[in-house]
């Protein structure tokens, strides 16, 4: 059986060669791997998300609930399940090599049960709590434990494989190393995945389909039901230069930018003045900004959910200094750069740490 043996320092981030050898195993698992369905996809993009939302950069093994994976699970395909539309019809894309896929069948049913919207199915504690055990049980009958096998054997680097249970332990290292690679792992997985769906529907949809945007692009938000909750919050002035604001010139702007967690959080959003927004961009904005954000949320958080929440937007504080934290370490790890304002980019000051509790 080929195994690679656990990272051995439990309280040490993994050394350069561990985190190599991390990612040629994960290249080894999208190219070797056997896949009848689209479910090791998605448990890729899941372990590495959760190790953003639940993890840390200590290098210490990860607990994840399977509920936890099979709600990821039920958002990723929410997406997909939507009909692709060709030439003389509308079809729901296959996800399987023989007759649909069982997930894809109850979200689809879901998503029809709550009329599109994600947000109003989470809401509903009981019929989310049905559906979300509903996957997780097929998710441990299907991909969990099979994630790591390549042919006749198991590659047992990301997990012990031992077959059941209601929880999965990410070995030591594996966390950090999806939280370091993130963005580079979502795009081989979803770039595999792409392959693998147009594969299974190359006859309806052909060689050219821009499948990329229709199974990933993002599903986001209508952003003008936020704009006059945080004109409200922020008394009409732009959230980084204090600049008042009207109309078209303010901007709904993610703090932690889209581009790196594609997820609309409540207590994510701001709102900046246009010439703000342009120049911010997708960057991470600098540490002075970072504590009036937080600040922000600390006094009017439970408002800003409350708000948020009718409108369909899911407020999840704990997530969103999870995802701040993140991004923010990873900016220090490489020495990057924030910006504070037009076109000025400064270190990322230390007491960033001090702002945000993991």
């Amino acid at each position: 059986m080929l195994q690679n043996p656990p990272y051995c320092n439990e309280q040490m981030p993994p050394t350069s060669d561990e985190q190599i050898r991390f990612m040629v195993n994960i290249q080894r698992l999208l190219e070797e791997g056997l896949f009848t369905a689209s479910y090791k996809f998605a448990l890729l993009l899941a372990l590495a998300v959760l190790s953003i939302e639940q993890g840390d950069d200590s290098g210490e093994p990860l607990q994840l609930t399977i509920d936890a994976i099979a709600q990821k699970f039920v958002q990723y395909y929410w997406r997909q399940v939507v009909p692709y539309a060709t030439p003389g019809e509308a079809t729901i894309l296959q996800q399987n090599t023989d007759r649909q896929a069982a997930i894809v069948n109850l979200v689809r049913e879901a998503r029809a049960w709550y009329g599109g919207s994600l947000t109003a199915a989470m809401r509903d504690l009981a019929g989310w709590r049905r559906l979300v055990r509903k996957v997780a049980r097929i998710v441990r009958e299907m991909p969990l434990w099979r994630l790591q096998r390549i042919g006749a054997e198991q590659l047992n680097f990301l997990y012990e494989n031992q077959g059941d249970g209601g929880v999965i332990r990410l070995l030591p290292g594996i966390a950090y190393c999806f939280r370091k690679f993130h963005a580079l792992i979502s795009d081989l997985v979803q770039g595999a995945w792409v392959r693998y769906v147009r594969q299974q529907n190359l006859t309806l949809i052909g060689e050219t389909a821009d499948l990329q945007e229709f199974l990933f692009g993002s599903e986001r938000n209508n952003l003008a039901t936020v704009r006059p909750v945080l004109l409200d919050l922020q008394h009409g002035r732009c959230f980084y230069c204090n600049r008042g604001v009207v109309g078209e010139t303010a901007h709904v702007d993610h703090f932690v930018a889209w581009v790196r967690y594609p997820v609309d959080l409540a207590h994510n959003f701001v709102l900046a003045d246009s010439r703000c927004n342009g120049k911010k961009r997708d960057r991470l904005p600098a540490c002075e900004h970072l504590a009036a954000w937080t600040e922000r949320n600390a006094q009017y958080g439970a408002q800003l959910c409350d708000a948020l929440s009718q409108r369909g937007i899911v407020g999840e504080l704990a997530t969103s200094n999870r995802v701040a934290q993140w991004a923010y370490a990873q900016t220090e790890a490489a020495h990057g750069l924030t910006w504070l304002r037009a076109d000025e980019m400064v270190p990322l000051a230390a007491a960033w740490r001090n702002l945000l509790h993991p």
